[in-house]
């Protein structure tokens, strides 16, 4: 005899949906960042579908009670999940990366694997010791990017200073005729091409 299955009344499905979800890993194990990417999809579903309304009356007094941990922890857990898809929370539970960290290197993040050095390497436990090498090299890397990124614009500033005291000095002779022409066609060609790249760079 075949047995016979009652689901939930559609009135109470948010309520058994909180529940199957709390039951499965009441704790989470969602602090210091280690959690899967179905837990951080779990919790966005309960915050954005309310469904924690059938065991409190606001989201920030459910999460210290049902989930051990802030509204704003769990937000937080919420945003990186909506920035980053699951790759980040994949490699999270490997390796302690921080979302600023994670950032940095996203891109060498895909398909479940993270690339470096012409190698895909999967994300799972067995590769931990090799996936933090990888991550490591490739933080070093971006740090080494962003430090000559750095230097350009620092170089860029100095000559910058050193041409407008130039022009200063050059303006405090008291230049005349042809001179004082071209000086100040310099300088307003200088401010045209400057504020072009200027509004090219955006808000």
């Amino acid at each position: 005899m075949n047995e016979l299955t009652i689901a939930p009344p559609v009135e109470d499905q948010s309520a058994y949906d909180l529940g199957e979800m709390l039951g499965r890993r009441q704790a989470f194990g969602m602090m210091s960042g280690r959690c899967s990417a179905a837990d951080a999809e779990s919790l966005r579903r309960m915050r954005d579908q309310k469904l924690y309304q059938s065991r409190a009356t606001s989201w920030n007094g459910f999460c210290p009670k049902f989930l051990r941990m802030t509204s704003r922890h769990a937000n937080r857990i919420i945003r990186n999940l909506e920035e980053f898809g699951p790759s980040y929370f994949e490699l999270a539970q490997l390796t302690r990366i921080t979302p600023q960290q994670f950032r940095s290197i996203a891109p060498a993040v895909r398909d479940q694997r993270i690339h470096t050095h012409g190698e895909a390497i999967a994300l799972i436990p067995k590769n931990a010791e090799k996936i933090a090498a990888a991550v490591a090299d490739l933080r070093r890397n971006a740090a080494l990017r962003a430090g000559k990124k750095d230097d350009r614009i620092n170089a860029v500033d100095r000559r910058c200073d050193q041409l407008v005291a130039e022009v200063r000095r050059i303006a405090d002779g008291k230049p005349a005729g042809t001179d004082k022409l071209v000086l100040r066609a310099a300088i307003r060609k200088a401010i045209v091409s400057l504020r072009l790249a200027d509004l090219a760079m955006g808000v």
